[in-house]
């Protein structure tokens, strides 16, 4: 079994002054965790006032129809009422069928008759508007159930009913008068049927050896449960069972602390019972019913119960130990009239969904289940509980009644989900969306979750302009309102301006950085900057003048920018970039950019620098038709690595070449690395003066460079070898100039270096002749490694040699054998057969005369096969340039062909 919690719930007195429906329930403030949700609300019926005999009778029996209520008394009497407790006495007026206390009644199917029974050995079938049923049957037994047959009133039916007392008897009308036929028969150690109950063919009766079901038609018991308690101690007399009949043949039987549901199947025919739940509830069941909604899956039973006062047990074993004999409840310890709300879970497990504790109602200490009856109508939502002198009506939770209770228990969430759900139906109530977000707001707010009040307030307020004012000023009641910094829209909807000026009040007062984050984000239209400024400048000099803050540096600088933003809401710029330019902000670099403001701040370039140079030298390039180059560096004269990064930006744009020497001379005094890149990438800087430069800063490889610009390459080569010590570097240089004199000259410094020389011989092997190499050899000086040097170099100098004289004979080869093929195509024949045509008039040559009557005489063959008449080309249609071809040897359709393949 799952429990969670107790709910106590009040029953509601209209009578009683001091009464407010708005309170109907108490709590209990301990308990971290909230009850259980209640299901239902109790309340007495609404005729109380009027039915005089209510507040004197004593009621011993109940039983409902959707249309009325049957209520027995102990006098004898019946009384027929409306659901509202109301009874129209002179169309139907009290039923005296008995003379002592009503046992049992019942109505049939259509609410038309009523069926009861006392200690006076009868059984008395009145009708309700309707007498023709009307019977009365003595017997010689005192009946402890009756219940009548689900078509006792149609035709042919019988008109039966049952009662049952130690044995179950079936009484069916014959002619005149009623027979009656045993179903079942009992001993007196079975004891009395105190319940039993007809659904379709099926009849179930309980005595204390359990329930059974009868089947009509093959007239046979098919099933029997016994009883899970133990019976001897919980007399049936004292807590009798109670029948419940759901849809699909289950039936459900409460008795003592015990809740069995069984399932009547139907195997090929045969009918028989299984018990699908059997369980222990914490109280004495006095009646049962369960939820319409819940059929099926997830069934929910509603129970009546009584429990002791202080007597807490939560199975069958507890009770036993505590309540030895139903006697013990006549003790001074007070019945507790509770309800609950099961849904089973397996065989022996259940989950508590709600219980209740009624209170203020009249039981007595020596109250017993027996005198307390629960039943109800499911799919009418409608559930009744009898007490000796009161009726009462539990109706189930609406909307209204349920997000009251959630706001009781702070169950913000769920009590606004359900006024969102109901918004239509609740509109017009004190709990409409509206009114509950507030509610939940102020909740959050007195329970001194101002947070979770913000994080909920674009829920609750929404795009409602009215709400969201509603909250700020609750919120700076609270005086909390910087909270609001986060949530606050400024679109969809836009508040007044009051409404953020109290925000950003807040903020200055108690989060600075909160308050320059809002100045910087919200849009100035939504609030009125002149007041902003003025209590902004009022703060920083209460600040100053004060001491208040720890951190006074800090927050003056805070509020400073904050009120520099604000100086540029309202254009007065100047007083922004005062300020901006006192703190060091980079942000001011945005501002001069986005409203165009370089014109102020030009004179103040020092100082642009001084807070971030590369932001500064961005903003001079970009303003440079503003600001001459001259005057910038003018400006910064005294800082030469701003001057160096200022004319390295300049440059890169191509600009300020005119700066190229100072360039230099800065690179060469603060960034040295940097400064034969820009010795290769520029020109515009006097040669002569940086190589003069970087020779007194003895930088080589920038002077080697300049030399070698300069076309000094013999000094250039000189510093290298001397400087470098690596002859490589020097011999690449020599590769690159492709100078043999520049080689002559490398030989002659390198012979001051011995170590150097046959490397030397072996790369200008290829460059100069080996005679004059040798001829520079130094004498008297060893030289290492000058073998194999001269040994490769000979080498090297003999394949070349051999190479040359492959080359020119491979040459010559291949001019005899072209001269060969172009004589041998020279003196080739060309064909010339009758079906040969001339390559201009496509005339056959042989033919001695044209079509037109011209006689074909000399002929011009060419190697190429192509064949013309003389006749032909000397016609005057034929361009004279094209004859002079054909006259020199050219052939001009070889000549057309290789045009157009040209083309």
């Amino acid at each position: 079994m799952e429990e969670n919690g107790d709910h106590e719930n009040v029953l509601s007195d209209p009578f009683d002054p001091e009464f407010d429906d708005s309170h109907n329930d108490t709590i209990n403030t301990d308990e971290e965790e909230p009850p259980l949700e209640p299901r239902f609300k109790y309340e007495r019926l609404k005729g109380e006032d009027t039915m005089t005999f209510m507040k004197t009778a004593t009621f011993t029996s109940i039983d409902l129809h959707d249309k009325f209520i049957a209520v027995g008394t102990a006098t004898g009497l019946i009384y027929i009422l409306d659901h509202n407790g109301y009874g129209d006495f002179n169309s139907v007026p009290p039923l005296k069928p008995h003379r002592c206390a009503v046992s049992k009644v019942k109505f049939d199917e259509t609410g038309s008759y009523v069926l009861s029974c006392a200690n006076d050995s009868k059984l008395v079938v009145s009708g309700v508007g309707n007498d023709k049923l009307c019977c009365t049957v003595n017997i010689q037994v005192m009946p402890k159930s009756v219940y009548f047959a689900p078509d006792f009133i149609r035709q042919q039916s019988g008109h039966c009913f049952i009662m049952g007392e130690r044995n179950l008897m079936l009484y069916e009308k014959k002619l005149f008068q009623y027979k009656a036929m045993t179903l079942y028969s009992g001993s007196e150690r079975d004891g009395f049927i105190h319940c039993c109950s007809w659904n379709d063919n099926f009849i179930a009766f309980t005595n204390d050896t359990g329930t059974r079901v009868y089947e009509r038609g093959p007239e046979k018991i098919i099933t029997s449960v016994q009883a899970s308690h133990d019976v001897d101690r919980v007399r049936s007399s004292r807590s009798p069972p109670k029948h419940m009949w759901m849809p699909d043949n289950n039936l459900v039987i409460g008795w003592a602390d015990t809740v069995t549901i069984l399932k009547i199947r139907d195997d090929h025919g045969v009918r028989r019972g299984e018990v699908h739940h059997i369980f222990h509830v914490s109280m004495f069941i006095c009646g049962i019913s369960y939820i319409p909604e819940s059929i099926g899956k997830h069934m929910e039973l509603f129970l009546v119960g009584l429990q002791l006062e202080g007597e807490d047990f939560d199975d069958c074993a507890s009770m036993i130990s505590t309540v030895t004999t139903l006697t013990a409840m006549e003790s001074s310890a007070t019945p507790i009239l509770k309800t609950c709300v099961i849904r089973p879970l397996g065989l022996k497990e259940y989950e508590l969904q709600s219980e209740d504790v009624i209170e203020n109602i009249r039981l007595s200490h020596h109250t017993l289940p027996y005198m307390i009856h629960g039943l109800g109508i499911p799919y009418l939502d409608t559930y009744f509980i009898l007490t000796t002198k009161q009726i009462i009506l539990a109706v189930p939770y609406g909307p209204v009644d349920n997000i009251k209770w959630k706001l009781k228990y702070k169950l913000y969430e769920e009590a606004f989900e359900t006024a969102k759900i109901y918004a239509d139906l609740l509109a017009k109530t004190e709990l409409s969306q509206k009114k509950v977000g507030r509610l939940i707001i102020e909740g959050y707010l007195d329970g001194k979750r101002a947070r979770a009040a913000a994080y909920w307030l674009p829920k609750i307020c929404g795009e409602s302009k009215e709400e969201w004012e509603w909250a700020v000023d609750k919120f700076e009641e609270a005086k909390v309102c910087t909270l609001l910094a986060e949530v606050l829209p400024d679109v969809k909807p836009t508040l007044d301006a009051a409404s953020y000026e109290k925000v950003l009040l807040a903020c200055l007062f108690n989060n600075p950085e909160l308050f320059r984050r809002l100045v910087q984000t919200w849009s100035p239209d939504l609030y009125m900057t002149n007041t902003i400024i003025d209590r902004t400048q009022w703060r920083i000099q209460q600040i100053s003048k004060s001491g208040e803050i720890k951190d006074i540096e800090k927050t003056e600088k805070i509020l400073l920018e904050s009120l520099a933003h604000l100086y540029l809401y309202e254009r007065k710029y100047e007083s922004a970039l005062k300020i901006l330019m006192s703190c060091q902000d980079r942000q001011i670099f945005n501002v001069i950019d986005k409203h165009q403001l370089f014109d102020l701040v030009k004179d103040q370039i020092t100082d642009l620098m001084h807070i971030d140079s590369e932001l500064a030298l961005r903003l001079l390039l970009n303003n440079a038709d503003s600001v001459e180059p001259s005057f910038v560096m003018e400006k910064i004269g005294r800082q030469p690595k701003l001057q160096l990064a200022y004319l390295t930006k300049l440059m890169s744009r191509n600009e300020g070449m005119e700066f190229a020497d100072k360039a230099v001379q800065l690179y060469a005094e603060y960034e040295p690395r940097k400064l034969l890149p820009f010795l290769r990438k520029n020109a515009n800087y006097n040669v002569n003066k940086a190589r003069k430069l970087c020779a007194d800063k003895k930088m080589v490889e920038e002077t080697i460079y300049l030399l070698a610009k300069c076309g000094n390459h013999y000094d250039a080569v000189k510093m290298m070898v001397r400087e470098y010590g690596n002859i490589e570097k020097v011999i690449a240089y020599c590769k690159d100039q492709n100078d043999p004199d520049l080689w002559i000259h490398l030989l002659g410094v390198v012979a001051e270096f011995p170590s150097h020389f046959s490397q030397l011989i072996i790369e200008a092997s290829n460059c100069l002749d080996p005679l004059l190499i040798m001829d520079k050899l130094p004498i008297d000086v060893d030289i290492p490694n000058l073998s194999e040097a001269l040994e490769k170099l000979l080498t090297d100098y003999t394949n070349h040699a051999e190479l040359k004289q492959c080359c020119y004979e491979s040459q010559l080869a291949d001019v005899t054998a072209l001269s060969k093929g172009l004589l041998s195509s020279a003196a080739r024949a060309t064909e010339v057969n009758m079906f040969t045509k001339c390559s201009l008039c496509d005339q056959i040559i042989n033919n001695s005369t044209h079509e037109t009557g011209k006689k074909f005489t000399e002929i011009k063959v060419f190697k190429c096969g192509h064949i013309f008449h003389m006749s032909c080309t000397s016609s005057e249609s034929f361009k004279a340039d094209r004859r002079q071809s054909i006259e020199e040897g050219i052939c001009i359709a070889c000549s057309d062909k290789m045009d157009k393949n040209n083309v």
